[in-house]
């Protein structure tokens, strides 16, 4: 942590820069517009406040990414072409202080439907707890392996040091938490080795699914919501090509992680490589239906500092490209990538914005005009959670659900913090969540296969 006083500082600056975005949203807001629309024999003036057409262009924006969400998530698996047989495929599991929720990732691993697969737990070499449980399931099973990291002392380091030392060319790395389903990598792999439905000259290089945390109680299903947001924001940048593909639930080829140099030793290695893979034109299939679960924080403590970390590693990755772009020059994939990741970032804050502009309506008795984004709001979740309670990936939501609202200014405010952590008071430390996988007896997923 940065000293006391960067704290401080970090601090009121977050505060004074919240207030101040709100105030300015409730200024904007405030603002009379007027619209005047001459017909034949009358002339018609429309007069309303600047708060509203920011709200419709926010339920716009809704209706929009949460359809093509939905539509998504809610596509037949039926009829994707999976194979359950076909070169090695090597799983990565890389672990530190996983010793109680390994087992989840492993086990479900161990029951996959793809035949040529060996699942590697890639531990640190001071972690003997999670080793002890490595080497026990390794004993167990056949297709299980435990290894001691080559490189310590970073996820990105344990997946590079794995890919390096293996034979396979084909990779998968999840994290220990994670239960996936067992149709996963034999979709995954069709789509690799070239049985992906396409012309087959267009195989993929990476191949990414959707994980959601599991909703078990009032927090847990705030993170839930809160990553069906998410997953809904990325709608709109992969329509102009631009792919999300992470550390978890991810499969990939040895030549698309050798074209990306490795996964960089950053506070989010996922953003980092997705980011890689758009600049030096890898291709990615995306199919948010082949749906995986991690355990999710369980307090809102954990939450927020989770949160927090990926925000500050978002802010590092903007960092480090802008320092690449002027010591080697931008082509157009790396314009288009640092415009996602300021976007990103600003988009929230413009939240905060939006927000003093509810306050406003709220104040002038005008709740009605906020019945239609809360709505969408809630239509996207639940059309989300309804296709995950009947696959089995969730058993519902709970009541805390309705508080998604506030989640959602809550993204600017994490925006502010991580910029001026980063900026003032980060010195490369981590939020670490607390796992306690209980869950792990609990997760035996129902399916539609």
């Amino acid at each position: 942590m940065g000293s006391p006083i960067s704290r401080v500082i970090e601090r009121f600056g977050t505060g004074v820069g919240t207030g101040s975005l709100v105030l300015a949203g409730l200024y904007q807001g405030a603002d009379i517009q007027t619209v005047t629309v001459e017909l034949l024999l009358v002339t018609v003036q429309v007069v309303y406040l600047e708060a509203l057409p920011a709200v419709a262009l926010f339920t716009a924006f809704l209706l929009v990414t949460g359809t093509l969400l939905v539509r998504e998530v809610w596509s037949s698996r039926d009829d994707d072409p999976r194979i359950t047989d076909g070169p090695p495929l090597e799983a990565i599991v890389p672990v530190y202080g996983d010793a109680e929720t390994l087992p989840i990732s492993v086990e479900s691993l161990v029951e996959s439907e793809y035949e040529n697969l060996t699942v590697t737990v890639v531990v640190e070499p001071n972690d003997e707890p999670t080793r002890s449980v490595a080497r026990r399931l390794a004993a167990r099973h056949d297709r299980v392996r435990c290894r001691v990291n080559g490189r310590p002392g970073s996820k990105a380091g344990a997946i590079n040091w794995a890919v390096a030392e293996s034979d396979a060319d084909h990779f998968a790395v999840f994290d220990a938490d994670e239960w996936i389903d067992p149709a996963f990598l034999p979709r995954a792999m069709a789509e690799l080795v070239g049985d992906g439905g396409g012309d087959g000259d267009s195989d993929a290089d990476v191949f990414q699914g959707r994980r959601v945390p599991r909703a078990t109680g009032p927090v847990e299903t705030l993170a839930y919501c809160e990553r069906v947001l998410f997953h809904s924001s990325y709608k709109l940048v992969e329509l102009f090509g631009f792919a999300n593909c992470r550390s978890s639930s991810t499969v990939f080829t040895r030549e698309a992680l050798e074209r990306v140099g490795g996964f960089d030793d950053v506070l989010t290695e996922d953003l980092a490589f997705a980011h890689d893979c758009y600049r030096v034109g890898c291709s990615v299939t995306q199919a948010r239906q082949w749906t995986n679960t991690m355990e999710a924080p369980h307090t809102l403590g954990d939450l927020w500092g989770q949160r927090k970390r990926w925000r500050v590693g978002q802010v590092e990755v903007l960092h480090r490209t802008l320092r690449e772009a002027l010591e080697e020059g931008v082509d157009r994939r790396g314009l288009v990538s640092i415009g996602r990741l300021s976007s990103a970032l600003l988009g929230t804050l413009a939240v905060l914005l939006l927000a003093g502009k509810i306050v406003l309506l709220l104040a002038l008795n005008t709740e009605s005009a906020l019945l239609v984004p809360v709505a969408c709001l809630l239509a996207l979740i639940g059309g989300v959670a309804l296709r995950d309670v009947q696959d089995g990936r969730i058993d519902g939501l709970h009541w805390s659900a309705c508080f998604v609202v506030f989640v959602v200014p809550a993204f600017g405010v994490l925006t502010l913090k991580a910029v001026l952590e980063y900026a003032i008071s980060w010195n490369g430390e981590w939020y670490r969540v607390t796992k306690t996988g209980t869950e792990a007896a609990a997760v035996g997923h129902g399916g539609d296969d």
